[in-house]
């Protein structure tokens, strides 16, 4: 069955990227989560969009340039869409996010990494404690990006599924994801033109798009064969949508 995906969380009524989001996504009844991977200075992995904290704390902190012991008390409640509401709120690790997800086997997460902790530190840098950090749910887990060469490297070290980000519709990437055997492809929907008529079931890959709100638009991304469709307020959407709760 196709499937909602809770895109950063219940971020609609909840601080994107944190436990709290995730958690409240999986309460409502989500089955799949996606969230997003920096790297603080002393290579831990933090799970953040940005890769400055000026949107969701309100400081102009760049996470690559600081270690995580001068961040990890930090208020992440996004001030500005919620006030004082998720004042107590901070930015959390990967680690925690990790030990939170263990007990909700049922649940598949997508896990981002970003690109600028991947040009701050390297390939290599950013894959070993991410690796090691997902071992606990690595059977439910997918690790994307929109840098292939990542993705590639992660494959020749783990068994993790692989999901490539692409930002345009062209079908060298077509090509390319075909070459590569990822098992996903994530692109934003307003970059595919219907006028294509593109049978999304017959690739070898699953694929996801990102992101919307409107039952009928997720219904119509279903029916063209998309697996997994992304949204940012999973509660509602599971609510107008009940045949895709995970507890049903």
């Amino acid at each position: 069955m196709p499937c909602l995906v809770a895109h950063r969380g219940q971020k609609f009524s909840f601080p994107e990227n944190t436990i709290a989001s995730i958690h409240e996504a999986i309460r409502c009844g989500a089955k799949a989560v996606e969230f997003d991977v920096q790297m603080t200075a002393d290579h831990v992995p933090v799970v953040c969009h940005d890769s400055n904290l000026l949107r969701t704390a309100g400081v102009d902190i760049t996470i690559t340039d600081v270690d995580y012991a001068d961040i990890k008390d930090i208020s992440v409640g996004e001030a500005g869409r919620f006030a004082r509401k998720f004042k107590s709120i901070t930015l959390p690790s990967l680690q925690a996010m990790v030990d939170m997800l263990i007990d909700s086997p049922q649940v598949r997460v997508f896990i981002e990494l970003k690109s600028e902790s991947i040009d701050a530190f390297g390939v290599e840098s950013l894959l070993k404690p991410v690796i090691s950090l997902l071992e606990p749910i690595n059977q439910h887990c997918v690790v994307i990006s929109d840098n292939l060469q990542v993705l590639l490297l992660l494959r020749q070290q783990t068994s993790l599924p692989i999901g490539w980000i692409i930002h345009r519709w062209h079908n060298e990437d077509l090509t390319l994801a075909k070459q590569n055997e990822v098992d996903y492809l994530i692109v934003n929907h307003k970059y595919y033109n219907p006028v294509l008529n593109y049978n999304f079931a017959a690739d070898s890959w699953d694929w996801m798009i990102y992101e919307t709100c409107e039952p009928d638009k997720v219904l119509t991304l279903f029916a063209l064969g998309i697996s997994f469709v992304e949204t940012s307020d999973i509660c509602s959407m599971l609510e107008r949508l009940p045949e895709y709760r995970q507890d049903e």
